[in-house]
């Protein structure tokens, strides 16, 4: 008899250990950081779809359950992070390319306008000595003559100083070092996205997210 309660008690503690083991077990909540065995196996719930995973961003990180989110938003960090010394590599080149040619450009420019004093002055004493001419109205048909003398001599001056390739040098020196900024300015961009990415992925992997 005694045998028979002996036993009977030990069965209902086992069930009754089962019983309270398997609501214990169900109650674990599926969230960003809760950890996991089985790589890539996959959970809904109301919160949505997590997976079983490593986070990228996380260096020496285990398998815990991460939001679908989570990992696509980590995942293109990553690959934003891998990337970007190529696009520093492609910057550089551009900038160094570039550099040499606005070194060219400005020398160029400053050959163009080493004589344009020289032009400059004369083109102003052309104009001093036609305006002088002109203030004499009542001998303009007298002096009509030096007077499209003076007119051909400013227009051979203006057209010295124009055929120097002065502001055509300028508009390419101004246009390469635009471009440079350009150049510049990508990198620095793909850097702030890569910075944002790592935050909103940090955000979005927040831990019970």
């Amino acid at each position: 008899m005694f045998r028979k309660i002996a036993v009977s008690s030990i069965a209902g503690l086992l069930i009754a250990g089962v019983l309270t083991a398997v609501p214990a077990h169900a109650a674990v909540k599926i969230s960003n950081g809760v950890p996991c065995t089985k790589s890539g196996a996959s959970s809904k719930t109301a919160n949505g779809t997590y997976k079983c995973s490593k986070n990228p961003t996380v260096k020496n990180s285990k398998l815990t359950w991460l939001s679908i989110d989570c990992v696509n938003t980590a995942n293109t960090y990553v690959k934003a992070l891998a990337n970007l010394p190529k696009i520093k590599a492609s910057t550089d080149a551009t900038v160094a390319t570039l550099d040499a040619e606005i070194a060219a450009t400005q020398k160029q420019l400053d050959d163009a306008t080493l004589n344009i004093p020289k032009y400059q002055t004369e083109l102003d004493k052309a104009k001093a000595a036609l305006a002088l001419v002109q203030a004499d109205t009542a001998n303009l048909a007298k002096n009509k003559k030096t007077i499209d003398q003076w007119n051909i001599a400013i227009k051979s001056w203006t057209k010295a100083i124009a055929g120097s390739g002065a502001t055509t040098y300028q508009r390419a020196l101004t246009r390469e070092q635009n471009y440079r900024g350009q150049a510049l300015a990508q990198y620095t961009n793909a850097q702030r996205d890569v910075k944002d990415g790592l935050a909103m992925a940090q955000l979005i992997c927040s831990k019970g997210y």
